[in-house]
């Protein structure tokens, strides 16, 4: 095992793409007998619960070829996931196998902390042509592989029929724009403050860097060496949001963060919710999921725009299980798996051929829009070397404006100057 260097923020350096590559993978995992001479124990830690349903089923498939490995979950929320993560790997307590996310797979490689798999691959006969491109290099550093792409993601507007239908509005359509949202949430919002038209707190995937690509911004130079929030385009893709909290059709900052979007959204304070394809799992477990359905993000000026990620699932490079690791992971990226993702609604799976099962599976939702997004007007999540300390920055920022504390411009200015500094450290 190589020891624990200096941790370094670090972040990626690859560009992203949203097609899935044709072919069939062909795991070694996955055959009809059983595989008795693997065993041990394997903790597999996440940051969405909602898709715990997803991994119980492929914990039991998988246990069908290795019955003698035992996995054990370690479910987490989005913040508790990184500090709980960070605090392990240095404590040596880390899971054997964990989700990987773009912006801090070059911190954990270079730390030391992931095992690279491309000897696993190989032994598994897995061929990465079978996966999107951008994610598998997404997870490649320096030439050295070290997760394989678990599913991909694109935003889109989740919103609740039922409160359409009480308001008398016009549900939205696929080619509506944001004057379109905006004249909606507008009429959906109640005086009493029980109902808001939509939720506009401070958020970057599912908000800000979507409509920031729309209006023609960018948050970080396709260099890495510059910061993009002082420009008009930019601010103007955060101004959107702005409007929205000061036209008084969203809940307030605070509110937000006090309970977030998608829980007002499912509690049905919320008519409309911006939100990544992820949110599936949820709706489906919800006691509302009769009244929600998806459209595509509106178009601000003629321009539709999405941000594309994906997740991976890695390996810790000192476990003590690493054959039952290997074999968990090759499972996941395997078609039995990517199926039950599928067919659970947990996420879009990676594996080609096997994203429109995930469509398929729930026939009453207009989950196609996710998919179109992809293909048609998906932009990259932005990241640097640096990433979780701009983000750290912009966060600070930002969310004065959100507050409506400073105006956009003069959040957005000192955003820029925090971020170029990081960036010229890089």
């Amino acid at each position: 095992m190589r020891g624990i260097r200096k941790w370094i923020a670090m972040g990626l350096a690859t560009v992203m793409a949203g097609t899935l590559l044709t072919g069939a993978a062909v795991f070694a995992g996955e055959t009809e007998a059983a595989n008795t001479d693997v065993a041990g124990e394997v903790r597999y830690a996440y940051w969405d619960d909602n898709q715990t349903p997803y991994i119980e089923k492929c914990i039991e498939e998988f246990n069908k070829v290795y019955p003698n490995v035992t996995v054990t979950l370690e479910p987490n929320t989005w913040d508790e996931y990184w500090t709980k993560l960070e605090a392990a790997a240095t404590g040596g307590s880390i899971a054997d196998v964990f989700w990987m996310n773009g912006p801090n797979i070059t911190k954990y490689a270079n730390g030391g902390i992931l095992m690279p798999i491309d000897d696993m691959i190989a032994e598994q006969g897995i061929d990465v042509a079978n996966y999107p491109a951008g994610l598998v290099s997404l997870y490649n550093i320096d030439g050295a592989q070290y997760a394989l792409p678990k599913d991909f993601d694109t935003i889109g507007v989740w919103y609740n029929k039922a409160l359409f239908d009480e308001a008398g509005v016009e549900y939205p359509t696929d080619d509506w724009t944001w004057e379109d949202m905006a004249e909606k949430a507008k009429a959906l919002t109640k005086d009493d403050g029980s109902v808001y038209g939509i939720g506009a707190g401070f958020d970057t995937q599912c908000g800000i860097y979507n409509t920031i690509y729309a209006c023609g911004g960018y948050i970080i130079s396709e260099d890495k060496k510059s910061s993009g929030y002082d420009l008009e385009e930019t601010q103007a893709g955060v101004q959107c949001w702005i409007d929205l909290q000061e036209a008084g059709v969203s809940p307030s900052e605070a509110s937000l963060e006090e309970t977030t979007a998608d829980a007002q959204f499912l509690s049905g304070r919320l008519a409309m919710y911006w939100g990544g394809s992820w949110f599936l799992g949820a709706v489906k477990t919800s006691d509302i999921m009769g009244d929600i359905d998806v459209v595509e993000l509106p178009s601000i000026e003629g321009k539709k725009a999405t941000v594309i990620h994906g997740l991976g699932n890695c390996i810790y490079e000192g476990t003590k299980s690493p054959d039952a690791a290997k074999a968990w992971v090759a499972f996941l990226a395997g078609e039995t798996a990517n199926l039950i993702s599928a067919e659970t609604g947990a996420a879009i799976p990676a594996l080609a051929g096997t994203a429109q099962a995930w469509v398929d599976g729930t026939p009453e939702i207009n989950l196609k829009s996710f998919i179109k997004s992809s293909e048609e007007y998906s932009y990259p999540y932005p990241a640097s070397a640096n990433t979780a300390e701009w983000q750290t920055y912009e966060a600070d920022c930002l969310k004065k404006a959100f507050s409506l504390d400073v105006p956009v411009a003069d959040a957005c200015a000192d955003l820029a100057g925090q971020m170029n500094e990081v960036l010229a450290a890089e």
